[in-house]
């Protein structure tokens, strides 16, 4: 499976580092690949260099404007002309997506994903993994607009919240069908 994520390229502490690690070590160890902003700097290069050790690939979509801190050794690296390109590539590319800890930027993509999943323009599973509780404020706005009438789909049907690592890759697991090595249709939602 090709394991999109967003998350952030600046240097941050172990509680948030720790588990990024984590993730990208399972993605390695369960023969998946990641699809990244390509980066070789902060939380980016945490789980590319995690998904290296322990076994995975690495598919870096990043932009001409960051080109000189892209990782060297990706399995393969695309060079998109702006921000907006780049996201529809690694969207493309993956078959789910992973939202880590991030500034305005990964925020930026994950409402974007949000909305084009609201509109059925985009039919895969999407993980907010909430480290530390680091998406407390946003998963508390995204139930209010899911009890005030604001989404046009059930919030459970765009975005699953998981706290941990481990339950993030098992709900991508089971809903793109790889957990038992066979491939199903994905849900749309």
């Amino acid at each position: 499976m090709n394991i999109g994520v967003f998350l952030s390229a600046g240097d941050l502490d172990e509680l948030y580092t720790r588990p990024t690690r984590e993730f990208g070590d399972l993605i390695g160890r369960a023969g998946h690949t990641l699809v990244w902003g390509g980066s070789d700097t902060g939380l980016m290069k945490v789980v590319a260099d995690a998904v290296r050790e322990s076994g995975g690939r690495l598919i870096g979509v990043s932009v001409d404007f960051l080109r000189k801190w892209a990782r060297k050794d990706a399995d393969d690296m695309t060079f998109a002309e702006d921000l907006a390109e780049r996201k529809a590539r690694l969207l493309a590319v993956s078959d789910a997506l992973v939202v880590l800890p991030g500034g305005v930027g990964t925020l930026d993509e994950a409402t974007e994903v949000l909305e084009l999943k609201k509109h059925r323009l985009y039919d895969k599973p999407v993980v907010l993994l909430n480290t530390a509780g680091f998406y407390d404020g946003l998963i508390l706005q995204l139930r209010r607009m899911d009890d005030e009438g604001f989404l046009p789909s059930p919030l459970a049907e765009l975005v699953f919240v998981a706290d941990t690592a481990a339950d993030a890759l098992a709900h991508l697991e089971k809903s793109v069908g790889t957990d038992d090595g066979t491939a199903t249709a994905r849900p749309t939602g």
